[in-house]
């Protein structure tokens, strides 16, 4: 498979950008980056993300977001790079007959990270665009969601979901956050509490409060049968569970995936 400098995809597109000087937008991009050894479906597709977001560079006038900008740039070449064995052939394949979904889930991509201040968020979003573009599955809809729902989260928010899960290499668990950030358990509750609103967390009370209901229905429904016989007999009143005071949480199906997605 024949590979060429990032470099001279980025300046055989660069009829495609308008003619911008790449060099004089994205000096850092082109100077870390420009020397990565790709292959020809990554190099079209890394030269594609380099020329999307020179537009957004030529109308930044502070030299922080121009910094942060450049560097989470770099982070996201990085990674397809190192990742370029395993994209190649899925790339090719998008280019010939996919190219819209391609296009979408790269957007997707840079909405999130072009001003994203956290380098580790930059890190979880570049992974999941990477592991989605290696999947057969091309639902948009799905992916859409996946980058909507991580742009509203933090490197804290991903630090708490992985507490719940046995994904974590560090094992980190929730009282090693609480003391890291020095704050007690109960103030984490908001970061539990939007997680759960994602989906990506459970409340075990609220689980409890689900099967108490179902058992309800299910002996009135059965309460409701005996009434309608000639001889009724006596329906066993359930036992319901009781909800504890202070609430816990377990991790949804949801929440796994998503974490297997952000990781590399």
């Amino acid at each position: 498979m024949e590979k060429h400098k990032l470099k001279d995809f980025i300046d055989a597109t660069k009829e495609e950008a308008g003619n911008v000087a790449v060099e004089e937008v994205l000096p850092a991009v082109v100077k870390e980056a420009g020397g990565f050894i790709v292959s020809e479906g990554v190099g079209m597709l890394a030269s594609e993300i380099v020329g999307a977001v020179v537009p957004v560079a030529n109308n930044i006038r502070l030299s922080y977001k121009q910094n942060r900008l450049e560097r989470n740039v770099v982070e996201a070449l990085q990674i397809v790079q190192r990742n370029q064995d395993e994209l190649e052939n899925k790339i090719v394949k998008l280019q010939q007959s996919n190219l819209e979904y391609q296009r979408q889930i790269t957007e997707a991509l840079l909405d999130n990270i072009v001003e994203e201040p956290q380098e580790a968020m930059v890190k979880y979003n570049v992974n999941g665009y990477v592991n989605l573009l290696k999947s057969d599955n091309t639902n948009l809809d799905i992916v859409l969601m996946f980058f909507k729902t991580l742009s509203q989260l933090s490197d804290l928010d991903i630090r708490v979901l992985k507490s719940y899960s046995y994904l974590g290499n560090d094992g980190e668990n929730i009282l090693d956050i609480c003391k890291d950030i020095h704050v007690d358990f109960e103030q984490l509750r908001f970061i539990r509490e939007k997680l759960e609103r994602f989906g990506l967390l459970q409340s075990k009370n609220e689980e409890i409060n689900d099967n108490n209901l179902k058992e309800i229905v299910k002996y009135l429904q059965n309460l409701e049968k005996e009434r309608k016989k000639s001889k009724p007999g006596s329906v066993k009143i359930p036992k319901l569970k009781k909800v504890s005071g202070s609430d816990s949480y377990k991790i949804t199906p949801l929440g796994r995936q998503y974490l297997t997605l952000i990781e590399a």
